[in-house]
């Protein structure tokens, strides 16, 4: 991220002002995202088996805000730590939640997430 502040200063100010709405030049903003997983969502929702879902983190924010009920705009903000596997367990008013951290902090090192 801080070579893209320094390189493309302007972007990097847009993303920081509406994270939620803004759209990487030729990629897709967190709204267009969720658009995208409403679907997939759905069908998420007619399973009752268990599901593994691995994906890129922006999209496991959205998956993991649908599913803990965070409001929209405070979902690209959520941090999922890297390798770590959260269980989540839907239930009629609340969906429970059990981490499971598979590489220790030590050996995985610094993501760089906690800044941004």
């Amino acid at each position: 991220y801080a070579e893209i502040k320094e390189r493309y200063a302007k972007e990097a100010a847009a993303r920081k002002k509406n994270k939620l709405a803004y759209r990487y030049p030729r990629g897709e903003s967190y709204l267009d995202v969720i658009q995208r997983l409403e679907p997939i969502i759905q069908e998420i929702e007619r399973h009752r088996e268990s599901l593994l879902i691995v994906g890129h983190q922006g999209i496991l924010r959205m998956i993991y805000a649908f599913y803990k009920g965070i409001d929209r705009e405070q979902a690209p903000h959520q941090t999922l730590e890297l390798n770590h596997v959260i269980e989540l367990n839907p239930h009629a008013y609340r969906t429970n939640e059990k981490i499971y951290n598979l590489l220790p902090y030590e050996e995985a090192g610094d993501d760089g997430q906690k800044q941004h």
